[in-house]
């Protein structure tokens, strides 16, 4: 990219900072649980119509999608829309659906995880598209605001590429990176044990077989295989959690025939689905415990209608360093924040499971804002590095298409 081309872009972003600003509020003050995302969808394709993208739709499952330039590289710079639920216990410093803007900084429910990312979105192109004609572009950039992550990460974006032939050639996300790249991250599976008993009356308990009792042991050793998991570089080590168990039987006074749980497994590198199950089949053998071991299925309704369903399995993914879209995003992030960034992974799950980790697709995120505030009440963003980000959201794609025939 030309030197005055570039002062030309950043140029262009940072006159539009306070329009940012007023993006970010509007976009926090439109509650969007899971699933309820329809009036910020609208808001969203808004928006793109009046900055110029050529192509504005909601698709099938309810994702906002916007298409600008008609170049042979495609892009995909994603953030999902969606929020998790605000509970009556969480002591939030502001209300969380206010936008309320503190000393330089905006606080409520998605203002880390992750709307600035849309709002920079926006900005970034809007600028762009006040600097640059359609036709020259030398890129197919496709901004999509997805629905529905907080509950099936990457599916929407799964949908995306199977359903409504969108294939791109590399993937931003919008995840909270605190403006560093990152490139990777660990998987997670969600798996169900049941194990089974014989009901009788807890009068006469020697007549039965408790489910529960059968579980205990299980449960013993999957807390002490969450010490001896393995840590690989660089993603660190796996980990496995215990997080929902109940029983059911003819009633409180009966020795229950049924017990189930819920278990949360993080997946480093080399850990994939078939392993996993067999190292809980073994764990379950070595117990003397017996039951049926099964990754849960998802099932849900978007606010479109739209019911689907996936195995709860989310693989890990990772880019090396000198991957050439790694190089790209340090190179717009240098460019963006007058100084060098460094890359990272993600401590959480993010739509890059689908994209990276199931299609094989170059992924990479960038975004503003801290992972750890993220589903707490203490979501909030420095303004400041939103603005960076839009620097950088606006300068990506180009060096993307500089640099797409080492990426092929």
């Amino acid at each position: 990219m030309k030197d005055n081309f570039i002062h030309r872009i950043l140029a262009t972003v940072d006159s539009l900072q306070e329009d940012t600003t007023h993006l970010i509020r509007d976009l926090i003050r439109i509650r969007s649980y899971s699933g309820e995302e329809q009036e910020i969808v609208e808001f969203i394709l808004e928006k793109m119509q009046e900055y110029g993208f050529r192509q504005v739709y909601s698709d099938k499952l309810g994702n906002a999608v916007g298409c600008v330039g008609n170049g042979p590289v495609k892009i995909l710079m994603d953030a999902h829309i969606d929020t998790v639920r605000v509970s009556e216990s969480e002591q939030w410093p502001y209300p969380p659906f206010s936008g309320e803007i503190h000393e330089g900084r905006i606080y409520g429910r998605g203002a880390v995880d992750e709307k600035p990312a849309m709002a920079g979105f926006l900005t970034a192109l809007r600028a762009v598209l006040s600097v640059m004609d359609l036709a020259e572009l030398p890129f197919t950039l496709y901004v999509v605001g997805s629905v529905l992550e907080e509950d099936c990460d990457g599916y929407p974006l799964l949908h995306l590429v199977n359903n409504e032939g969108i294939r791109p050639d590399a993937v931003l996300l919008g995840e909270p990176t605190d403006l560093q790249v990152y490139r990777g991250q660990r998987g997670r599976m969600e798996i169900r044990i049941d194990t089974r008993g014989k009901a009788a009356h807890g009068a006469h308990n020697d007549q039965g077989i408790n489910a529960i009792y059968k579980m205990l042991p299980l449960v013993q050793q999957i807390a002490e295989m969450d010490k001896q998991l393995p840590s690989v570089s660089p993603l660190g080590k796996g980990s496995i959690t215990v997080s929902h168990i109940s029983s059911r039987g003819p009633s409180l006074c009966s020795v229950p025939d049924e017990c189930m749980i819920h278990i949360d497994r993080r997946l480093t590198m080399g850990e994939t689905e078939e392993s996993v199950l067999q190292e809980l089949r073994q764990l379950m053998d070595s117990s003397g415990s017996e039951g049926e071991i099964r990754i849960t299925r998802y099932e849900k309704k978007s606010w479109k209608g739209t019911v689907f369903t996936q195995d709860a399995y989310f693989p890990t993914w990772m880019l090396e360093e000198h991957h050439p879209l790694v190089q790209a995003g340090l190179m717009a992030g240098e460019t963006a924040l007058g100084k060098p960034v460094s890359s990272g992974f993600w401590g959480f799950s993010t739509n890059g499971v689908a994209t990276a980790g199931r299609l094989n697709i170059p992924t990479i995120g960038f975004a503003p804002g801290k992972e750890e505030l993220a589903h707490t009440a203490r979501e909030e963003l420095n303004l400041q590095d939103l603005y960076l980000a839009t620097r950088f959201y606006a300068l990506f794609p180009f060096m993307v298409a500089e640099n797409f025939v080492t990426m092929k």
